[in-house]
């Protein structure tokens, strides 16, 4: 198992109570399966692997920081 940081923003940080989860999950899994894990809807997300946004259908072979980051609206 592969420990990973998230790092949760705007709305999922409330939702979450949290700025950070670690999950462990098993070697080479997507971004989307730890979306899924935590029960967070891709759709509704872009997410940043080490700093750079990627498709949710990245693999993590590594233990990695994955950013949430929500839609944001102003006005």
């Amino acid at each position: 198992m592969i420990s990973h940081t998230v790092l949760l923003f705007g709305p999922l940080r409330d939702q979450f109570e949290t700025r950070t989860i670690t999950v462990e999950m098993v070697e080479n899994c997507s971004v989307e399966d730890v979306l899924n894990h935590i029960g967070v809807d891709s759709s509704l997300v872009k997410a940043a692997v080490n700093g750079t946004i990627v498709a949710t259908s990245t693999l993590l072979p590594d233990a990695s920081e994955i950013a949430l980051l929500p839609p944001v609206s102003g006005g």
